[in-house]
């Protein structure tokens, strides 16, 4: 992207003769994808401005009916009053020799104007739009420096961010990149609270070019949302609010892209990018064990906590014991899981890591002999801790002990799999293993996990977001064979019959595996 100044220097935009013969032409490489033509597409273009008076000013802009980059330009020149002679791209424009009339190095969109063409870059596209089409201004003198750092913020910062969150599905990047994402929205709703609480626009009652940013960035954000649980939270009110009420926005309203066919071509988008599957499957494993571990310490400590600031009765007995109870089915499920995990790790993924380099494993593995014993040693504590009378000091010391131990034991396993995800995982990526062969290895997982895809299968995404069971259960799209595996039906029959404290997961779960399900009974 080119770099967003309020003022433009000469030389970008020198006088350039046009071919006045039709060109066809291929999508900007910022657009997400392309689509067809149709009547549906081009009809807001044609609403919009076909009854335009003929002394408008009229410019042709080529490129992706959705790329957001390209709705900047949109919105700019619909709050300019610019009549826009839009041509949308088709795939079949693709293979068009005449593709070089327009862009001669292949980049889009493409704005025209008499007799001056811009390509591809829309930062420069709106310094042109503010310059050559003053009244009325998106920079207003008097908030000219605020607008510009805005601009910059969500230009650099901000946008950068959500867009490698969508297209990046990577979980170690999502993980990595919500914290900013959060920083972010908590900016924009401080900014918006200052200066636009007198009213709608960023800047109160002023559509300045910090809201050509913003919109589609939070269109991208409404995107998010569907493909990565990402949304903007009651944190962020302001934020929130303005997101809420763009649609309706008279710059934006007439030209506004339609959400469904965006996720539709993001959804390709991200097809053709999916990170590594076995990647994928098997920090998302770690995820949900790190999860429910810290669920598993928190339930330790209430027990110690409650022991030691209540006095105990008949009835905090009772209480005590059912947590006791429902500690040590807890930790019986979390050990069945995490002891097949360490199965698939060991048969599966470290030896297709130690084929780039013998003996990469090799610390993972005594990792994995080290903490064996130990899980086997807290099982035994929490026998011995339920087995003692409550109220006594032998069962305080228990619990005191068991807490301590829990403690250590979480700590070695977060840095075992965060060690495993720095150091090892990124080789299968270095590894020659094609995609067809990765899947064929995830299967072999499956295989290995038979307890963890069946009854384990709702304590497993228990400890997922939503957006991470919905990627989870992607990875089973080969396995289901169009729901006919046994793989599937076992899996369901989980679903169905889960207990009762799985009811939310599991509703997302069966809902996805229908979604996942579908591409494959069409294609029979």
């Amino acid at each position: 992207m080119g770099v967003c100044c309020p003022k433009m220097a000469p030389a970008k935009h020198k006088d350039e003769q046009l071919n006045s013969n039709p060109s066809a032409v291929v999508p900007a490489s910022s657009s997400p994808t392309y689509c067809e033509s149709s009547p549906s597409e081009t009809a807001p273009s044609e609403m919009t401005y076909a009854d335009a008076e003929s002394n408008l000013p009229r410019v042709q802009l080529i490129g992706d009916v959705l790329c957001l980059f390209t709705l900047r330009v949109l919105i700019a020149l619909q709050f300019k009053g610019v009549v826009v002679d839009a041509t949308w791209l088709t795939p079949a424009d693709l293979t068009n020799p005449k593709v070089v009339n327009t862009s001669p190095d292949g980049k889009y969109p493409v704005l025209k104007y008499g007799h001056h063409k811009i390509v591809h870059s829309t930062d420069v596209m709106l310094e042109y739009i503010e310059e050559t089409f003053q009244d009325p201004t998106l920079i207003p003198s008097p908030i000219r420096s605020e607008v510009m750092n805005w601009v910059a913020f969500i230009r650099d910062e901000f946008t950068p961010i959500v867009g490698q969150l969508v297209y990046d599905g990577s979980p170690l990047v999502q993980q990595e990149l919500r914290p900013n994402l959060e920083s972010a929205f908590a900016k924009l709703d401080s900014g918006k609270l200052v200066h636009g609480k007198q009213g709608r626009f960023f800047f109160g009652n002023h559509f300045t070019l910090v809201d050509v940013y913003l919109i589609p960035a939070l269109l991208l954000v409404d995107v998010a949302k569907f493909f990565r649980g990402i949304e903007i939270g009651a944190a962020h009110p302001h934020l929130l609010s303005y997101s809420l009420g763009l649609h309706s926005f008279p710059n934006y309203a007439p030209v506004r892209v339609d959400l469904e066919l965006l996720k539709g071509a993001i959804a390709k988008v991200l097809d053709e990018r999916a990170p590594s599957p076995l990647i994928v499957m098997t920090v998302l494993q770690h995820r949900s064990i790190s999860w429910h571990l810290e669920k598993l310490l928190a339930l330790a400590d209430e027990l110690l906590v409650n022991k030691l600031e209540i006095e105990v009765g008949e009835f905090g007995r009772r209480g005590a014991g059912k947590r006791m109870q429902l500690l040590w089915k807890m930790y019986g499920r979390l050990v069945d899981l995490m002891q097949e995990h360490a199965q698939i790790e060991e048969r599966v993924i470290f030896p297709a890591i130690d084929c780039t380099e013998e003996g990469m494993s090799e610390s993972a593995l005594m990792d994995h002999a080290r903490d064996l014993p130990v899980m086997n040693g807290i099982r035994e504590d929490i026998k011995g801790v339920m087995a003692l009378e409550q109220g006594g000091s032998d069962h305080l010391e228990g619990l005191q002990a068991l807490a301590a131990r829990l403690r250590v034991y979480q700590k070695n396993v977060v840095e075992h799999y965060h060690e495993e995800e720095r150091d090892l995982l990124p080789q299968l990526n270095i590894a020659d293993i094609g995609r067809d062969k990765q899947e064929e290895l995830v299967i072999q997982c499956f295989g290995v996990m038979e307890e963890s895809h069946g009854r384990l299968l709702p304590f497993l995404l228990q400890g997922l977001e939503r957006h991470e069971v919905n990627q989870y259960l992607g990875l089973f799209q080969k396995s289901f064979e169009g729901g006919n595996s046994r793989l599937f039906m076992r899996m369901s029959s989980c679903l169905e019959n889960a207990d009762e404290e799985f009811n939310e997961v599991c509703k997302v779960a069966q809902e996805r595996m229908g979604e996942v399900m579908a591409p494959a009974k069409d294609n029979a």
